[in-house]
């Protein structure tokens, strides 16, 4: 059983959490850019959370199905159809042999999640089979997916399904599309830069520029002035580091950043904020406001309780739903 690849998208990935523990060694995390999409698409395909992903960006690949296979799709709307009937978000679907879905054009956001029960036999590098892309290692030959490959999948569905079948459990995402300032934390680096500047980056907003993709996000705005010339040594950086680049410009990394980097390290984005950060794209504009570490805590342990919850009554939905 597999999964093929009719016409390629514009960067199809598989992404599960990442390679966690690894920095030390220069092997950054990456993994899935919107973690919330991707856990609720696992959680209503009847995976465990941590369970790949595809991840895509629009114009998204057109994939077919050879068996019948259960499937959600989370995060980005990109209004997928079959025969030119939608398919919705955030719901279980159960697909019969041989249907076809396609993308026809970006709704909102930026990556869309799609999980099928089981997953797809993937082999682990590194305890991983997220793509990293520059490096080629990982995933589907270490590569974004091409026209005519073929995936094989892990799980056979035994379910005799003749017609596309929506389940009626609908499950909201969570708040992470609304607008609003991005949690940060002074990074080391905060007091290079002058009085002036540090009042500027908390009260004006950032537009993201053409030159993004899952290591970073170059941004343009106010330019960051410095008090502070000195040389520095590459240290440590995460997915949610701003940096100030030499042309005075921010940056902010993202999934597949660098485990160092020698540019000053302003901010911190806080991880809850990550999901959201992920769905924005070229034009999109961000803004900031300082949040206190046990506050951006309780608003992980929030988010997490809330997919927890989703988890628990998913699975007694889905365990009824055929």
């Amino acid at each position: 059983m597999f999964m093929k690849i009719q016409r390629a998208g514009l960067l199809d990935s598989f992404q599960d959490a990442g390679r966690i523990g690894l920095a030390e060694l220069g092997v950054g995390q990456g993994g899935w850019m919107d973690s919330l999409s991707a856990a609720l698409a696992n959680i209503l395909a009847g995976n465990d959370r941590e369970e790949a992903v595809l991840e895509m960006h629009f114009p998204a690949a057109q994939l077919s199905f050879q068996a019948p296979v259960s499937i959600a799709l989370s995060g980005a709307d990109f209004d997928a159809a079959i025969d030119g009937v939608a398919l919705p978000l955030n719901r279980r679907i159960n697909l019969p042999a041989g249907s076809e879905i396609v993308f026809r054009k970006k709704i909102n956001g930026q990556r869309c999640y799609l999980a099928i029960e089981g997953g797809w036999d993937l082999p682990p590098v590194l305890n991983s089979v997220s793509t990293l892309l520059k490096s080629g290692l990982g995933g589907w030959q270490g590569r974004a997916l091409k026209k005519h490959d073929k995936v094989p999948l892990k799980f056979k569905n035994t379910l005799l399904i003749e017609q596309v079948k929506v389940s009626p459990f609908f499950v909201a995402p969570y708040m992470w599309y609304r607008a609003a300032p991005f949690h940060v934390f002074p990074g080391p680096e905060w007091d290079w830069l002058s009085a002036e500047t540090q009042k500027q980056i908390m009260e004006t907003a950032y537009t993201i520029t053409p030159s993004n993709d899952r290591m970073g996000y170059r941004l343009a705005g106010a330019p960051l002035e410095m008090v502070c010339n000195k040389e520095m040594k590459s240290s440590g950086v995460l997915p949610g580091t701003l940096q100030r680049l030499p042309n005075g410009q921010p940056l902010v990394l993202t999934a597949d950043a660098q485990t160092t980097g020698g540019y000053p390290r302003v901010l911190q984005i806080a991880a809850v904020d990550l999901s959201r950060l992920a769905q924005l794209g070229t034009g999109d504009s961000l803004w900031f406001s300082f949040i206190e570490m046990d506050k951006a805590v309780q608003l992980m342990e929030s988010q997490q309780q809330w997919l927890q919850q989703t988890e628990v009554g998913m699975r007694f939905q889905i365990s009824g739903y055929s």
